[in-house]
Order: C-alpha cells, then sequence, then structure tokens
C-alpha cells in the first residue's frame, strides 16, 4: 500500500470523521477524535483490553496476536485490537465504553507536615508615584525603590520588552510578581490576592496538579490527567527503549508528558475558576525516567548498566522553556533525583514523612507502585532502594485487570473455614461506582489472593487449587467460583450480566507473586542494611495512590509489607506530591529536598549476593502466618 493514501474515518454514531495515512493504527485514529483506548500493556498487544468494533471492511486482516486474545464471533463481527490493527481504506469504526479509558480515581491528597510559609514567589504591590526630576535613576529602579524589592533583581528580556507600557509615567499603582531573585512580572493595580503555584506528580501512569494559595499555603483544587506516554509503552523500560530506538520517539514522550501535565492543569484551573497567568511558582516530582522523558533528556543509560540517570541534581527553568501552558515567566522547580530508579518523587515522599530529620526512631517507608521505592530513616543515616514491582498493581498483565475506574473491582472478602458468607454469597465485591463489575484493580488484586490463601484456594507456593484439591474445611459455596478449563484452573470473583465470569487466572498469580517479591525484597535488605530487627522498627509508612487503597491486613498476609502490628503501620497518602507541596511552600524544605538526593544512602539490592535466594523466598506465601484479624 502506498504510505502517501488518504483514508477517511468516520466515528459511529456521532458520524464524526478524520483523514488518516494508510497505515495507521486503530488506536492512533481513535485518538484523532479525542478519544483515548485503555492499553494496560502500553500497546504491546497482549492485554487486549483496547477493543474497536469495525463496521465493514477498510482494515488489515486480523494478525496472529489478536486471534490469540479475541474470541473468533468477536472478530467475525469485527472486533479488533486498537493498538494492532491498521486502516488500510475507508473505515466505519464504534469504540465500545469499556475500551475508552475513564477517570482514574487516584489519591490527590495526603498527610502534611507542619513547615514554615516563606513561598519563592511573592507578590508586592507598588505606588510608583510621580518621578521627580532630580531622580535620575531608571523607571525600573523607581520600581525597586517604591517598591522595597531587592537592588539585584534581575529581569529577563521579554519582560524588558513590555515595561515601558507597564512601568509608565502614568501607571499609578502596580503589583511586582518576584520570585527566583526576578520580577516575573509587573500587573496593573492590587493583584495580590491572585498568587497561585502548582504542585505537579508526573506519575508513569497517572498526573496529578495541586493547585496552591501561595498567600495562605492551602491547596484550593486537583487535577488528574492520565499519562498519555503510556500509549508508546506501560512501564519505564518500555518507554526507555522506545524514546532511543524509535525515530523522534524522545520528542513524542516530551510532548505526551507535557501534554498530561496541561490537561491536568487546565482541569483544575477551569475547575477553581483561575486564569493560567496567576500561576506563577510551580514544583514538579516523578520517577528519574518520567523527569528526563518531560525535559526532553535521553533516559537510554537508565536502560542499562549501571542504570545512572544523565543528572541528579535539581533543575530550575522558566514554564516557557518547559513548555507549561501557565504564566509564561512562572518558575519551575523540578525536585532532584537520588539514584537511577529512586528519583524526585522519593525526595518529595520523603519530605512529606519527615524523613530528612533524625527524629530518634527507626522508620520505613514504602512507596508501591509500577516502580516501589523503599527508604529508611536512623539516625544520621537515610538508605534508599527501589524495586521493579512492574505494572500488575495498575492492571496491566493481569487477565481482568483495568485502572481504578468505574466498574473496577476495588475490595474483595472470600469466606473461608468456619464462614457462611453475607447474603450467603461466598464472595463479596465491592465495585467502584456500584455498578456492574468490568474487571479489578490492584487493591482488589491483593485482597482477592490473600482471601483465596485464607480460604484455602491457594498453596503457600501460588497454585490455584483445583476443585477435587479443596479441604473439607473450604465452604461448599465456594466450590463454584473454582474454574476449570483443559486443564487450567482459575477462580471466579464474579460475573457479569452476560455471563461472562471476571476471574483470575493462575498467571495472574504469578503476577502479583513477582511484584509483591520486588517490594518485599526491597524492604527486608533495607532492615537489615540498616542493622536493626523488624522489632526495632517503629513505624512504616505506606505512601502512593495504590499503597493508600491497601488493606493493611491482606497485605501482611499476601508477605508484602512485613507483619508489624497495625498501629505501627500509617498511610501518608500520595506522598510524593505532597513533598512537592512542601517545596512550593517552603523554601528551607526546598534545598533540603537537594541535601536528601546528595546524603541519602543508595542500596542496589540486585547486587547484594542472596538477592536471587530473598526474592525466591519472597515470591512464596505463608498459611500459618499469624495475621491480626482487625483491620484499622
Amino acid at each position: 500500500m502506498s504510505e502517501f493514501l488518504s483514508c477517511t474515518v468516520t466515528l459511529d454514531p456521532e458520524g464524526t470523521t478524520c483523514e488518516v495515512p494508510a497505515g495507521t493504527t486503530l488506536q492512533a485514529a481513535v485518538a484523532r477524535f479525542g478519544i483515548n483506548l485503555t492499553t494496560p500493556c502500553g500497546g504491546e498487544g497482549t492485554c487486549g483490553k483496547c477493543r474497536v468494533h469495525v463496521l465493514g471492511d477498510g482494515v488489515e486482516e486480523p494478525l496472529p496476536e489478536e486471534r490469540a486474545l479475541l474470541p473468533p464471533e468477536q472478530i467475525e463481527a469485527g472486533v479488533r485490537l486498537g493498538c494492532r490493527a491498521r486502516i488500510t481504506g475507508d473505515a466505519t469504526i464504534r469504540v465500545p465504553a469499556g475500551s475508552r479509558t475513564a477517570a482514574i480515581r487516584v489519591l490527590p491528597v495526603g498527610a502534611r507536615r507542619q513547615t514554615e510559609l516563606s513561598p519563592q514567589v511573592t507578590k508586592h504591590v507598588v505606588d510608583l508615584g510621580e518621578q521627580a526630576l532630580d531622580q535620575a535613576h531608571s523607571r525600573l529602579e523607581q520600581l525597586r525603590q517604591c517598591g522595597d524589592l531587592r537592588a539585584d533583581l534581575q529581569v529577563d528580556a521579554s519582560l524588558l520588552r513590555r515595561l515601558p507600557d507597564l512601568i509608565g509615567y502614568d501607571a499609578g499603582q502596580v503589583t511586582a510578581v518576584v520570585g527566583d531573585g526576578r520580577l516575573l512580572s509587573v500587573e496593573p493595580g492590587d493583584t495580590s490576592a491572585a498568587c497561585y503555584g502548582l504542585a505537579l506528580d508526573l506519575g508513569t501512569t497517572t498526573v496529578v496538579a495541586d493547585l496552591v494559595d501561595l498567600t495562605t499555603g492551602k491547596t484550593v483544587g486537583h487535577g488528574v490527567a492520565g499519562n498519555r506516554q503510556s500509549a508508546e509503552g506501560h512501564d519505564v523500560i518500555a518507554r526507555i527503549n522506545y524514546a532511543d530506538e524509535e525515530e523522534g520517539g524522545l520528542e513524542r514522550l516530551r510532548i505526551l508528558a507535557l501534554q498530561s501535565l496541561d490537561e491536568a492543569i487546565a482541569q483544575v484551573l477551569e475547575r477553581q475558576g483561575v486564569d493560567a497567568d496567576r500561576v506563577y511558582d510551580v514544583t514538579l516530582v516523578g520517577n528519574s525516567t518520567m523527569v528526563h522523558l518531560a525535559l526532553g533528556v535521553s533516559a537510554a543509560s537508565l536502560g542499562r548498566l549501571p542504570y545512572a540517570a544523565v543528572f541528579g541534581d535539581a533543575v530550575d527553568m522558566s514554564a516557557l522553556d518547559l513548555g507549561l501552558s501557565v504564566n509564561p515567566a512562572a518558575r519551575v522547580h523540578v525536585l532532584p533525583n537520588i539514584a537511577g530508579f529512586v528519583g524526585a518523587d522519593t525526595v518529595g515522599a520523603v519530605l512529606a514523612a519527615g524523613f530528612d530529620e533524625d527524629d530518634g526512631r527507626v522508620r520505613v517507608l514504602a512507596d508501591i507502585g509500577t516502580n516501589a521505592e523503599m527508604a529508611l530513616r536512623r539516625g544520621g543515616d537515610l538508605i534508599v532502594c527501589s524495586g521493579a514491582a512492574g505494572p500488575a498493581f495498575e492492571g496491566a498483565r493481569i487477565s481482568c485487570g483495568m485502572y481504578a475506574v468505574d466498574g473496577a473491582i476495588e475490595a474483595v472478602s472470600i469466606c473461608g473455614p468456619g464462614d457462611e458468607g453475607a447474603n450467603g454469597e461466598a464472595v463479596q465485591c465491592k465495585v467502584i461506582g456500584h455498578g456492574e463489575p468490568r474487571g479489578l484493580c490492584g487493591s482488589a488484586l491483593v485482597d482477592v489472593v490473600a482471601e483465596m490463601l485464607r480460604a484455602g484456594v491457594v498453596d503457600e507456593t501460588g497454585r490455584i487449587l483445583g476443585r477435587d484439591e479443596l479441604g473439607e474445611a473450604v465452604p461448599e459455596a465456594l466450590h463454584k467460583h473454582v474454574l476449570e478449563e483443559d486443564g487450567d484452573v482459575s477462580f471466579a470473583l464474579a460475573w457479569n450480566s452476560d455471563g461472562a465470569p471476571i476471574a483470575l487466572t493462575q498467571r495472574d498469580v504469578r503476577e502479583l507473586q513477582l511484584a509483591k517479591a520486588a517490594i518485599r525484597s526491597g524492604i527486608d535488605l533495607l532492615i537489615e542494611q540498616a542493622g536493626v530487627t523488624l522489632d526495632g522498627v517503629d513505624e512504616f509508612c505506606i505512601a502512593g495512590g495504590f499503597g493508600n487503597y491497601l488493606d493493611k491486613v491482606n497485605a501482611i498476609r499476601l508477605g508484602l509489607i512485613p507483619p508489624l502490628p497495625l498501629d505501627k503501620l500509617n498511610y501518608i497518602g500520595n506522598g510524593a506530591l505532597v513533598g512537592a507541596g512542601l517545596a512550593l511552600l517552603s523554601r528551607s524544605l526546598r534545598r533540603r529536598g537537594q541535601q536528601v538526593a546528595r546524603q541519602a544512602k543508595h542500596l542496589q539490592v540486585a547486587d547484594t549476593p542472596d538477592f536471587q535466594m530473598r526474592f525466591s523466598e519472597a515470591m512464596m506465601f505463608d498459611p500459618t502466618l499469624d495475621v491480626p484479624e482487625s483491620r484499622t
């Protein structure tokens, strides 16, 4: 086919059309209509979630990977995978609701430590008055003197060109916006009540924006968006490879990151009725890869030994230089990285939890996500490490996995030995949005496997037992949830209205085991490296949007976190975002973030002599573990 052939794609039932070159994937074509497909595998063609209905011709024949993931009757009806199928001619398509990304539920806030209010950006109302004949200084100097501003205040050339209109002899009262030793803007009249900053968390999956009033220190709104980079790879390694191997890949990922940030920013500004020009300061956190890609810096070195970042220090620039849709003169502060896979998000979480200071206790922090970061503070030592938990907790590589959106099962309880089950039901599911279940998110994945272990449906190796292997103590009502087909065993959480089961497969359990082993082995190594025992840990902090929806008891039962007393386990919310907000409000904490990055000791867990053995042990379950039954 000719690469110059233009094809018309019609979206049904809306009737809108767009022109795309032949060879365009359905996913890319759908994006022209402003629709993002659910792609937890990052467009690798392995999850089968990005289904698009093709009405008629105009698309190439089904590929082997499509036939492997889609039932024959669906392919016959025109259902295709958006990330695989390519357009060959004029086509009409329909995008099912289940294939469209919905609003992802995240935890945008968290516990905030007390700190002084000393923002980097401040506003000063200045009455310029009349300049006497014997005052030979410039109008800019008049502004400095009348506003009692620092004498060495710098002015960028772009603002300098506009100053004649802003501080002319008839200007009267104006408001000077000052930040980072610079005059950022001059505004007519008194605008001191409108001074805002943004704390941004560029996550691998989601982007969160907190709008902060810099005059009061209060967070006044939140915005959330999906990270559009997911279309080119769900995890950081896939994106590193895309940026390194695809022509223009790095620039595309940079643009997608900025579009995602702008989407979250626009959302919160619109909700709060705040003009983008009133945002003068921005702090940004993210893992090392996300920060590199957002700045347009190659992250290739993070994808190969020794996994070194290109830069580690904090980065300061203007919003114009970065490309954010706020006041062009606004200052942007990117918090520093600690090591290859311990990034600015960890620095933010450390600040939020107060791990930058010694309070006399032994404290552990686990920020649980696609790339889990852990930290331990003991005395003057701050030790950090990371573990590649993978995207299982985000629904990728889980057969019925999905993001935490409406229709996702978020919590599960199973009747076990001696239980009768509520309302006669053996399995109880809590669904986000209270509608029909469509899949399960990460918190439910932890719940269901922990409950299967408690009920005797899964053994210590993680194997799902067949019906004839279930012990007498397993309630009869649970037997129907154990599905067997061609030697494969799975466990049904629920059935949808069409009678199709939402089931957990043996492969799904293995994916969870790999994720929990990466996290737990890192935690155990940190504690050992610090020279303390588990009994010597005074507090265990759980951070991250996913981490804060974890059931503590089930996380302990699985071995995801150590078996500590529940009163030692504390949720701190989205620590990375809270830390970004603290750096926005406190110049001293902004400086302390740099000190944390330089002083933290990075533990490379994969280089420890017995890591493989520890990892293998952490894969196993312990059905005899004494787990507290009360949940707090």
